[in-house]
Formats: structure tokens, sequence, C-alpha cells
């Protein structure tokens, strides 16, 4: 089935067995080493609130399989001196993709959350074929030069954009449309040879800057990609949020108005082909955001122009976002330069400025995290299934 419409599973909180509450319990022990370690076992059961037999069986199981790692003792105590347990960041590794209309972004992150090997490719409108033959290419290079072991390796992620092939431009090859009806993690999986776990690219990216950028300070954000595409995604206290028809944060189809009486939505005027389009009227010709120069006059004002128009129909959906949600901040990130978001991100604070009431309007940030965020969301995404804890780990 392809993505967007794979059928979620009907989930039922009436308990959980044994077996699940002891394989939850070991993800949590793990994830909380990853963010305090080095930790003593006495300082994991108060943070976890397990029982200290129950630390030491599982930290036990932890450091046979080399997720772990004894740090030494700590010393200037009393008594006898109590181990210190840190992550091993060898004991495993993911692999992330990012897949999008004009490029591919894959990367290879190891259990403590650094990014190992990252490969950025400009390639427009690639086919599953196309990608699987880069894939391939990529991970056989990662064995060959031993970046990590085969064996160790969990699974890859890939962030997608929800309809991938929904775009109507005229770069656009009609056989794109091969997307619509590809079972993306069956293709990938039987090619690769690898688990697969897909995921929304603006979700993908939301958890890149929850566990690198601005989720280290703040629980409940909304994040908005900006790429070939435009979305959000959600986090509410922690966690992703899709909604419950799975597609919270589509706001790229919000339908702005028009001056010509023509159908229009926000992705017309936010995404990068909109920004490309912009500065192509000013006889600036970009294939690559990345090529864009800062100091020239042409392309300067080119970013405003796009920048006004864009924010002019920002304003009122992410009002609504706001007033709704309340979010601590508005991230926005993407693939545009960092000094273009600055900027955009500036605007939009001080047009919000002017609907200030006695309800606190939430900022608009510039991400923290790398243009990569939804490919590092993505190799995130496989440490969480197979290791960390998620928010069905204790759904029967």
């Amino acid at each position: 089935m392809p993505l967007g419409t794979q059928k979620r599973s009907i989930v039922s909180f009436t308990g959980t067995n044994l077996e699940r509450a002891g394989d939850h319990n070991q993800r949590v022990v793990l994830q909380t080493i990853r963010t305090h370690g080095p930790v003593t076992r006495s300082e994991l059961a108060s943070l976890t609130g397990l029982t200290h037999q129950s630390i030491v069986n599982i930290t036990r199981r932890l450091l046979e399989d080399g997720l772990i790692k004894d740090e030494g003792a700590l010393k200037g105590t009393r008594g006898q001196p109590a181990a210190r347990l840190a992550v091993e960041s060898s004991g495993a590794y993911t692999l992330g993709l990012n897949i999008d209309r004009d490029h591919l972004t894959f990367v290879v992150m190891d259990l403590a959350g650094q990014v190992l090997r990252r490969v950025y490719a400009r390639q427009r409108f690639a086919l599953p074929n196309d990608v699987i033959g880069f894939l391939g290419q990529e991970i056989a290079k990662l064995y060959a030069d031993r970046v990590v072991p085969r064996k160790r390796v969990l699974g890859l992620g890939i962030a997608i954009p929800e309809r991938l092939a929904g775009v109507d431009v005229a770069e656009r090859p009609a056989n794109y449309d091969v997307w619509q009806s590809l079972d993306v993690v069956e293709t990938f999986s039987e090619a690769l040879g690898l688990s697969v776990y897909v995921e929304n690219d603006a979700t993908s990216a939301a958890i890149g800057e929850l566990q690198f950028g601005q989720g280290l300070t703040q629980k409940s954000f909304v994040y908005t990609l900006i790429s070939a595409g435009v979305g959000c995604g959600l986090v509410i206290e922690g966690q992703p949020y899709a909604g419950g028809l799975t597609h919270a944060g589509e706001i790229g189809n919000i339908p702005i108005p028009d001056k010509d009486g023509h159908p229009r939505t926000l992705w017309d005027v936010l995404s990068l082909f909109a920004f490309y389009d912009e500065l192509g009227r000013r006889g600036v010709v970009l294939t690559d955001a990345a090529d864009i120069l800062e100091d020239d006059e042409a392309t300067i004002a080119g970013v405003d122009a796009w920048i006004e128009e864009a924010v002019t129909h920002m304003i009122a959906p992410f009002l609504a976002v706001t007033y709704i949600l309340s979010p601590e901040s508005l991230v926005i990130g993407g693939q545009l330069p960092g000094f273009v978001i600055r900027r955009l991100c500036d605007r939009l604070n001080e047009r919000l400025e002017n609907f200030k009431r006695n309800i606190p309007l939430t900022p608009f940030r510039p991400s923290t995290v790398s243009i990569d965020a939804a490919a590092m969301g993505a190799a995130v995404l496989v440490l969480q299934k197979a290791l960390l804890p998620t928010p069905e780990a204790m759904i029967k």
C-alpha cells in the first residue's frame, strides 16, 4: 500500500502482559542511559522508578548485548565505588533516508545519535529504481569502508512526502506516478534485505528536531518543513502526533486567495519551487537552494519578495495553529538556506505583533538542526522501533 493509505491498527488500552512490560522497561532504561549517562544503577532506579533488582537484571542484559558499557567506578564516595554506565555508541547503527522531489539525503547514525556518514544527491523526481540503486551503492560503500558492521545495523528509516507524486510542475515525468501505488516498505525491504520503516517527511523532521534541536528544551512545538513540498510535523508532550486520520500537519493544502480567481494553496507560495520561481522572475536561476548567493542584490530582492508573499498567506493558518494547539514554538526548517529561514521567521514575528491581544502568541524560530533533519529523524525512527520507548510500547 502506498504511504498515506496504509491502515493503522486499532489499539486497546486494556493492559499488557509481563513479557511486553519487561521489554518496555529495558527500552526505558536504555533511553535513560542515552539521555543521562554516565549514570550509576542507583541513579537509574531513581530516574526510572524501577526497583534496584530490576535495574541490575536489565543492565546485565544490555551489557551482554553490547548496547551499554561500564565507564568505571565513581570515585570519591563512601563505601564500595559504584559503576557508571553509558551507552555504547557502536552497539547499534541505523540508516536514514529522505526522499524528496528534488534530492535524496542518506545518513548513518550510531546508538548515541552521532551521524557518521552523510550523502546528499541532487536528483529531481527520482524513480523507485533510482533510489534503490543509490541506496544499494551507498550501503555497499558503508560496509566496504568498514564504517559500520553489517550485523549491528538495525534497519532503514525512510522520510518521504505523504503524496510524493502529487505535485504538478513542468519537470515532473509522467512515470513519476509509480510512487502512488508502490508499497515502499515491502519494495525497499526486499531489495535491500533490511527492516524498513516509513514516516511522513515533515513528521520525521519534527522527530529530528525533537531529538537534536528545540525538543531538548521544548516538548510541544510545530515543525514546518519547507522543501519541494510544504508540511508540518506536530510534537505534543514529546510525542509526534499524526491525528486520527493520520493527516495532521498537511498545511500546504490550505486554500489561499488568488486575485485572479484561480484556486491556489499555501504550497503554491511557500515551497522551494515557488521560491525558485520568484528568483527566476528576477533573472536568478537556481536548481538547488545551496547555490544561492547571499551577497547578490537581485537574489536578496527575490528572497525578500518571496518572504513578503509567503508571510501574507502564512499568518492566518499559523494563528489558527497557535490558538488551537498553543505550542511552545513554531519551528521552520527544510532545504532553504539558514539566512532565508531566519529572515522569514523575523518577518513573521514582526507581523504577529499586529495580532497580540490577551493571549500570548507562539514565536517563530529557525530550526536548530541541519537541513538533514528529516533523514536524521528517519534514522531515529528505527532506533525507536527497535530499542527505545514508543507510545505503543505498553499497548497490548
